[in-house]
């Protein structure tokens, strides 16, 4: 996509006023690089055998979008195959933070997190096997004065239009019950938002579980097998050509996660997105620790796994500079406004990569994704470090936990921070499911959304908050 000469400006004065006005940290400091790396645990081997011929439907991706899809499909008498061009899960499916929240959220993505906890209480049955999913109570203090306000606001609106049968858990707690929640805290925490419905994944298991699960289905997953791009006759889809073949359908889905928006360059659609990597590290637990999900000021975060251990995080995005924020950079502005959204800047060689990267190529010709089979962005290591101290000061219960693992996710950020699930109008057929940091909470509904959208059926949820086409 081309870049004006306006656009470059404002973006490019978007980047330069955030990073120099005290607002973001250096940017050359900051880690943010994209480098090829594995599934953090785990692993499930791909379909064996020669691509088929022909399926009803071709999901491409095999992170939890298009896992949970892909099973929603099979479960309406559909075949379904996910291509993949690495492995199962090997990118932000295994990184994430695994809490499902539906806290603060606004109005057009509340159901898809309230729902979403109520279908992931259901899934170990559904399954037959642990995905480690647990209700788990979460305290966040607010920030200030001003946060405290907007969050009994909040609660006090949403309790009255849920907009589901599913009841609404979430209040305000203080005195003995948040003393009993923060235990061990130095600090003398007054008052604090509780939900009482919230959920934990643990992200070395839960998306491999569902993967396995959709193979027991009969969904067929294709792996180290990247979908180069569609083919179309009248107009209509009528292949999905991939490096290893391709596969007649009138019907695809695509759940590529960051690598969404580059596939759909190469149809000329374009999916206004931005990098974002979010750091976090896995420490050993302590029977004094106060367990559950807690969100503190000053970047103290952390969840109890199922297994004893803690996943903790600053909860910092760090935002590497590339060409698309000379293109529409300006539309994040109000993002970074939030006091609960804190942004990093990084510039590295990401940038000039950016402006190197292919964006069209034939479908007989290697495409950029068989490049790159599975990457992740390096951890923010200083950020990290930091906040366990704070955590370990604040909480001296944790004083003896031991560092087990640290590392980042990545993901694609829409300018409202609203997933994109929408039909693509450009090619009939085409459903597009991506863009979001709350992947897992919301798979189970924003598959069923992506289903019903394909096969055209009444949507499980207004479609227009999450359209291509809102920008």
């Amino acid at each position: 996509m081309a870049i004006s000469r306006r656009k470059f400006i404002i973006g490019g004065t978007v980047v330069a006023v955030a990073a120099g006005a005290g607002i973001l940290t250096p940017m050359l400091t900051r880690e943010g690089r994209f480098v090829p790396g594995t599934p953090r645990h785990g692993f499930v081997e791909g379909t064996e055998g020669a691509l088929p011929k022909q399926a009803d439907v071709v999901v491409i991706g095999a992170g939890i979008l298009g896992i949970m899809t892909a099973i929603n499909l099979v479960e309406r008498g559909l075949s379904v195959v996910i291509v993949e061009k690495g492995n199962i899960a090997g990118e932000q499916s295994s990184r994430f933070y695994g809490q499902a929240i539906s806290y603060k959220m606004p109005d057009e993505t509340f159901l898809l997190h309230h729902l979403g906890k109520h279908r992931w209480r259901e899934m170990n049955a559904k399954v037959g096997i642990d995905t480690t999913y647990r209700t788990q109570g979460r305290v966040e203090v607010p920030l200030d004065e001003e946060d405290l306000v907007n969050v009994r606001k909040w609660i006090d609106e949403r309790s009255k239009n849920v907009g589901s049968d599913i009841p609404f858990k979430t209040r305000i707690i203080e005195g003995a019950e948040l003393n009993q929640r923060l235990r061990g805290a130095t600090t003398d925490w007054k008052i604090a938002g509780f939900e009482e419905d919230s959920g934990s994944f643990d992200p070395e298991v839960a998306t491999f579980v569902m993967a396995e699960y959709a193979k027991k289905m009969g969904v067929r997953i294709y792996t180290q097998c990247a979908a180069r791009g569609l083919e179309t006759q009248a107009g209509v889809i009528s292949d999905v050509v991939t490096e290893k073949g391709a596969i007649k359908t009138s019907q695809v889905v695509v759940a590529g996660g960051v690598w969404s928006r580059l596939f759909m360059q190469n149809l000329n659609v374009d999916v206004p997105t931005l990098p974002a990597y979010q750091s976090q590290q896995l420490i050993s637990g302590s029977p004094t620790a106060p367990g559950g999900n807690v969100a503190l000021p000053d970047g103290i975060f952390f969840r109890e796994q199922a297994d004893g251990t803690y996943a903790t995080s600053p909860r910092v995005i760090v935002a590497p500079v590339v060409k698309e924020s000379f293109t529409y950079g300006y539309k994040y502005l109000p993002l970074l406004a939030l006091p609960d959204f804190p942004v990093h800047i990084s510039l590295n060689e990401q940038l000039i990569n950016s402006f190197m990267q292919s964006t069209h190529w034939n479908l007989d010709e290697v495409s950029p994704f068989e490049q790159f089979r599975n990457m992740t962005a390096l951890p923010d290591l200083p950020e990290l470090n930091a906040s366990l101290e704070k955590l370990k000061a604040e909480f001296p219960a944790f004083k003896e936990s031991k560092l087990i693992d640290q590392w980042s996710g990545a993901m694609a950020i829409a300018p409202d921070e609203n997933p994109i699930i929408s039909e693509v109008k450009e090619y009939p057929g085409l459903v597009i499911n991506t863009a979001t940091g709350w992947g897992m909470t919301e798979s189970p509904v924003s598959a069923e959304l992506t289903a019903d959208l394909l096969l055209g059926k009444k949507p499980v949820l207004d479609p227009k908050p999450f359209s291509l086409y809102r920008f």
